[in-house]
């Protein structure tokens, strides 16, 4: 997989993208903390608002916050944002700090290979389009 492939269109909507999302990262045992939701104060077609989720994920062996501190953004976590395009459009982007500093990758091979593998997951399970 090329690194750069981080972000994905899946053809579904928002609830199911999410659950999607979810599970491919559990899959691949990262922690999840949810960070934010809500909606962007754009009505879809239907005249509902958009919705959105923004997520931090971290394999836990790279989780160094000392038990029972509140969370904070993982050094080498990964951001992950679930936006609601339309009806049955959502848009994924996983954002990692391994992209960010490829030196990272050969230090961290576990995220790069999970990461990897959720990308994967999420292209196989329908999607309109991956940049």
């Amino acid at each position: 997989m090329n690194i750069e492939e981080r972000r994905v269109i899946l053809d579904r909507g928002f609830d199911r993208a999410l659950s999607t999302v979810l599970d491919a990262f559990l899959r691949e045992r990262f922690a999840i903390t949810p960070t934010g939701a809500g909606d962007v104060h754009r009505p879809n077609t239907t005249g509902r608002p958009r919705r959105y989720a923004m997520l931090e994920t971290v394999i836990p062996e790279l989780d160094f916050r000392p038990v029972g501190t509140e969370p904070v953004t993982p050094l080498l976590g990964c951001r992950v944002s679930v936006f609601e395009l339309t009806g049955s459009c959502t848009l994924v982007t996983i954002e990692s700090p391994v992209v960010n500093y490829p030196a990272l990758s050969g230090l961290v091979p576990r995220v790069t290979e999970r990461l990897t593998r959720v990308v994967h997951t999420l292209l196989a399970a329908g999607n309109l389009n991956a940049a």
